[in-house]
C-alpha cells in the first residue's frame, strides 16, 4: 500500500487570509490624536477613515461584479469592514446625541 502525501486543501485559503490580514493591518491604522488635537479634528479623521473604507469596498465589489477581479473573499471582507465601521460611527453619533440631549435638559 503506497501512501501519497497530498498538499493541504486549505493552504490557499490560509494564504488568502494571511494576505488579507496584512492588508488590514496596513489599511486600518489606529486613530491617535495628539493632546492638542481637537474633538472635531479627531471626528473628522474618523469620518475620512470610514469614507475611505466605504470607497475601497465599493471598488472591490465593482471589480468582482464586472469580472476584473476574482478576489471575492477580499471584496466580502472589505464590505464587512466598511459595514462595521459605519455601525460604529452610527453608535458614536447616537452616544453624542444622547450626551447633547442630557446637557440641554440640565437646569441653568
Amino acid at each position: 500500500m503506497t501512501m501519497t502525501i497530498t498538499t493541504n486543501p486549505f493552504a490557499s485559503h490560509l494564504q488568502e487570509l494571511q494576505r488579507l490580514s496584512k492588508d488590514a493591518q496596513a489599511v486600518s491604522q489606529p486613530i491617535t490624536g495628539s493632546p492638542t488635537s481637537s474633538f472635531a479634528g479627531t471626528l473628522n479623521q474618523a469620518l475620512e477613515q470610514v469614507n475611505s473604507m466605504q470607497v475601497q469596498a465599493d471598488q472591490k465589489i465593482t471589480a468582482v461584479t464586472t469580472g476584473q477581479s476574482n478576489d471575492t473573499l477580499g471584496a466580502v471582507v472589505a464590505l464587512q469592514r466598511a459595514d462595521l465601521s459605519m455601525q460604529l460611527l452610527a453608535q458614536v453619533r447616537n452616544k453624542a446625541m444622547k450626551a447633547y440631549e442630557e446637557i440641554i435638559r440640565m437646569p441653568v
